[in-house]
């Protein structure tokens, strides 16, 4: 006779109960079973029933387990109301067993509230049990949290449903949480409660609640251990704020508390008042909080004035922000409470070299800003106290700190579009004649602030008083100071906005005005403002074709250089009205002439950075006319002024196009590059030949590189001089780099065979020294902004690659490896470094045994970053290294005596058990090298040997 299902599955689940690895197990396989059909939830509960019947707690404890286990691993929508019903009843009645079956009976109530078909009195029924059987402090922490999960799913998904509990569900939340001490367990309820709040009554049980979460207030919380590091004393406190807020009902314990905590001399005590203030009073509203403006005046006030912590008075004037925000519905209370602000702090205004001016100014300032009602008010009280004082003042300090108020409340004056004078109390004033009659004093800063209290009032500014600013301006910008120069220019600009045809007027007949016959001195003060003001599309318009002519018409190098400079910080700009490449290459035709231009040293790099800013913003069709115009010169015999001129054209250009680079055009730069008798030269062509390798098409690169290879090679294999030698390896460097940057097939090919040159007797110390050219990054070159192809990790592979060949360098080579090695460090970026530590460090201290001063003075740069790290291999080979340290202290360089005190210097922070054996003997070293010849080495002497007397010093902690 076959055997029964029920039969079967109550084998399983004797077998299983003897190991709980085995249940779990088992669990996970009923679970898929019921919900594929194949056993039913019916049968295994059950089959369940003896467990949860027997006499052993530890029996019910395992059946209990298994059923929550089960409906945890089920889907949310598998269960019916009617399933869901039965198995809330069991898990109600199993709440009152004994105290060790709660944990499994918490596991199945979270798997179960979760259910999209429990049944609508479920909720309130699980809850009711639960706050009257278990007792949340009393249970274990993983147990609590289970609750606090049950108690968040249920009020934010089946809040509805909880209603029909009343007060009884608010008296079991604080008896719930009552003396919670877990952080993480706090977040969650903290996260919780303001929906719970604002949508529940809580009717006589109102202060209760408030006191449960306020006795948390201000947070008191420090990290013990690793699962309290995800919490920090920040994170509690902003998430409590919400809950002590969040009803109306809390203000009049929620007030009281605030101002009662703002009086602590707990620093985060003010803090965490002052941020409940401001989020609290939009909640509260004006009824509750007119009650208590007094006393939040009073508690206000002594954080902002005087002000002396800065973050305090910050969270200060947000707090008054965000309460006269709510006031100001009712404009006879909030006029009232200003009015009482004004005449507090009155006296503090009436006289600027007070210490109190500055923070009551700068409350008046916040409080101005919230609306055009309250600015209009604080302004009939502020002006007046400042004109005054500004008439009377005779010190130049006070009259700027004048100024600047003014200027503060001009700036507000016009975000709500007041002008003072229209202000009836105020009528009597003219603020724009008192800074234009300011102008004509000598104090630089003064006058720059008279010129930016002018900008913020242009709207204001007659005819006449206009009239007299743009002369002053034109005055300062052809006599003034650079400074001064700078704000007018910012001046014009901002005009330039409501006035352009004034603007454009003063431009033409003050500024651009008989340019011939004007001294160099004015004229180059002119360009500059010229330049500055460009960038406004309808006066770029009118300015950039002069400027542009006077730059080839105009025989004087100081000028030429001037309007060079001044062009190239124009177009370097990341915003203005209009295209200024474009503009300066379509209408000006400056690529043109600059090309034609007569130059000399002084020019060829302006000259080129200009050119390059301009041909990378063309389109890809303006390119290509450039190129159609000037490509011919790179299939002929291409002579030494030609370089320069194919470096400004040619290294901006996209991918896409197409120099049809030929073997000749390749051979006139490579003998250019390597056989030119002038560097410059020779650095040229060696950069035009490397970006156009990193960009030009994968079969093109195969042919040239294939060529240049050819030439390399006979170069080098030759009795030819060393010089000739040196500058092919340089070209060859430059060629590696372009194709390393551009990840191209045989680049590692090129790579090994550059650091294979290391070993060569006559230009591996050259190689080792130049080697860095292939990560160092060289801004106006092989970069991006130029459309070269730069692989993200280039500069790591070269680095590992040349790491990995330490054990290739032996004898007198491995010399020029390390110089190699270490200059390449100075350009990795210090992450990548760290990860290679134990490889790198002992190559370091390798490289300042050897005789080579400046590998010697590199090496301690890099090793002086790199302790910073205290790594286990700095501490391994403390017995070798601060004795070398010390003998280079007395190194005839002084350089390289600094950098071996610092480094000593660093190894102070190491563990005190490492370095007390080695401290009398640094001690007796530095007692002499503090009479060094050099005072910077003196310096650096006596400042580590401060440090090594402190090496396990009475009181110091050892550094473990």
């Amino acid at each position: 006779m076959a055997s029964s299902p029920n039969f079967d599955l109550k084998e399983r689940l004797d077998i299983s109960f003897k190991d709980t690895a085995a249940l779990n197990s088992l669990c996970r396989n009923l679970a898929s079973e019921i919900e594929l059909g194949s056993v039913k939830l019916c049968t295994f509960v059950e089959t369940l029933g003896s467990y949860m019947t027997d006499q052993n707690v530890l029996t019910r404890e395992k059946g209990v387990m298994a059923l929550s286990s089960v409906l945890s691993q089920l889907p949310q929508d598998y269960l019916t109301e009617s399933e869901l019903r039965f198995i809330t009843t069991f898990y109600c009645d199993r709440m009152k067993d004994h105290y060790s079956i709660i944990p499994s009976v918490l596991n199945g109530i979270q798997a179960i509230v979760n259910m999209t078909h429990l049944p609508q009195n479920a909720s309130s029924s699980l809850l009711r049990v639960m706050f009257e059987h278990v007792q949340c402090q009393s249970q274990l922490l993983p147990e609590r949290r289970k609750i606090y999960l049950i108690l968040k799913s249920l009020i934010e998904n089946r809040l509805h449903d909880l209603r029909s509990m009343g007060p009884d569900l608010v008296y079991g939340i604080i008896s719930s949480m009552d003396g919670e001490r877990d952080p993480n367990n706090l977040v969650l309820l903290f996260d919780m409660l303001p929906q719970f709040l604002k949508e529940f009554p809580l009717g006589h049980l109102t202060e209760e609640m408030f006191e449960v979460l306020a006795c948390y207030f201000p947070v008191d919380f420090n990290p013990s251990g690793m699962e309290d590091l995800r919490v920090s004393r920040e994170d509690l406190a902003e998430k409590l704020a919400p809950c002590l807020c969040a009803v109306p009902q809390f203000a009049d314990y929620c007030l009281p508390l605030i101002i009662d905590k703002s009086y602590s001399t707990l620093r985060v005590a003010k803090l965490d008042s002052l941020n409940l203030l401001r989020e609290s009073v939009q909640t509260f509203g004006l009824l509750k909080i007119k009650l208590c403006l007094p006393d939040l005046w009073t508690t206000l006030k002594k954080d902002i004035v005087p002000g002396r912590d800065v973050e305090i008075r910050d969270a200060a004037l947000q707090a008054m922000t965000s309460l006269i925000k709510v006031i100001s519905v009712d404009e006879t209370v909030c006029k009232n409470f200003i009015d009482k602000i004004i005449a507090d702090i009155k006296s503090s205004l009436c006289d600027v070299q007070l210490s109190l001016y500055r923070p009551a100014q700068t409350l008046l300032e916040t409080i101005a800003a919230i609306n055009k009602t309250i600015c209009v008010q604080i302004l009939q009280a502020v002006i007046p106290l400042c004109i005054g004082q500004y008439s009377t003042m005779n010190s130049l300090n006070d009259k700027i700190a004048l100024i600047e108020t003014l200027n503060n409340f001009m700036k507000i004056c016009s975000n709500y579009d007041i002008c003072i004078q229209d202000i009836p109390e105020l009528s009597w004033t003219n603020i724009p004649q008192t800074y234009l009659d300011g102008l004509t004093i000598k104090s630089t800063e003064l006058k720059s602030k008279i010129f930016l209290g002018l900008m913020i009032q242009k709207a204001y500014l007659n005819d006449v008083q206009r009239s007299i600013l743009y002369n002053a301006i034109c005055n300062e910008i052809e006599t003034g100071c650079d400074k001064i120069q700078s704000t007018c220019h910012t001046v014009v600009i901002d005009f330039a906005a409501l006035y352009l045809e004034e603007i454009s007027v003063l431009v033409k007949e003050r500024l651009l005005s008989n340019t011939d016959e004007t001294e160099v001195e004015l004229l180059k003060r002119r360009i500059k403002a010229l330049s500055a003001i460009a960038k406004i599309r309808e006066l770029g318009c009118v300015i950039l074709p002069k400027i542009v002519t006077m730059l080839t018409d105009t025989v004087n190098t100081d000028i030429r250089i001037t309007i060079l400079l001044n062009i190239q910080k124009l177009i370097a700009l990341k915003k203005s009205d209009y295209n200024i490449h474009q503009f300066l290459y379509k209408e000006c035709h400056i690529i043109d002439k600059l090309i034609s231009y007569e130059t000399n040293v002084d020019h060829k790099m302006l000259i080129s950075n200009i050119c390059q800013l301009i041909i990378r913003n063309l389109t890809i069709e303006e390119q290509r006319a450039i190129v159609t115009k000037y490509a011919v010169a790179l299939n002929t015999k291409i002579p030494e002024t030609d370089v320069t001129i194919m470096m400004n054209l040619f290294i901006s250009l996209r991918k896409d196009i197409n120099l049809n680079i030929n073997n000749n055009t390749v051979e006139n730069l490579y003998n250019l590059a390597t056989s030119n008798c002038n560097p410059d030269i020779r650095q040229t062509s060696c950069k035009i030949l490397s970006v156009l390798l990193n960009k030009m098409k994968v079969s093109d690169v195969d042919r040239i590189v294939s060529y240049l290879e050819d030439k390399i090679s006979n170069n080098l294999s030759t009795d030819s001089d060393i010089k000739l030698k040196q500058r092919t390896v340089n070209f060859q460097i430059w060629m590696t780099k372009a194709l390393v940057m551009r990840g191209y097939a045989k680049s590692q090919y090129f790579l090994e065979n550059l650091t294979h040159l290391l070993t060569h007797n006559e230009i591996g110390q050259f190689i080792g020294e130049q080697y860095q050219i292939l990560v160092s990054k060289h801004e106006d070159i092989l970069i991006t902004e130029n459309f070269c192809d730069v692989k993200i990790f280039y500069k790591q592979r070269v680095f590992e690659y040349l790491l990995r060949q330490n054990m290739n360098f032996a004898s007198a080579m491995r010399q020029n490896y390390l110089i190699a090695l270490v200059h390449l460090l100075e350009q990795m970026p210090e992450e990548l470094l760290f990860l290679h530590l134990t490889e790198l460090v002992p190559l370091l201290i390798e490289s300042l045994s050897l005789s080579n001063e400046h590998l010697v003075l590199w090496t301690l740069t890099s090793f002086k970053l790199l302790l910073d790290t205290k790594h286990d291999v700095f501490s391994d080979n403390l017995q070798c290294v601060i004795p070398r340290l010390m003998q280079l202290s007395t190194h005839r360089i002084m350089g390289v005596r600094i950098a071996a005190l610092e480094c000593l210097a660093h190894y102070t922070s190491y563990s005190t058990i490492l370095i007390n054996p080695y401290k009398q003997s640094v001690l007796d070293k530095l007692g002499v090298l503090v009479d060094d010849r050099k005072r910077l080495v003196r310096k650096a002497a006596v400042e580590t040997r401060i440090r090594w007397y402190l090496v396990g010093a009475s009181g110091e902690q050892s550094k473990e």
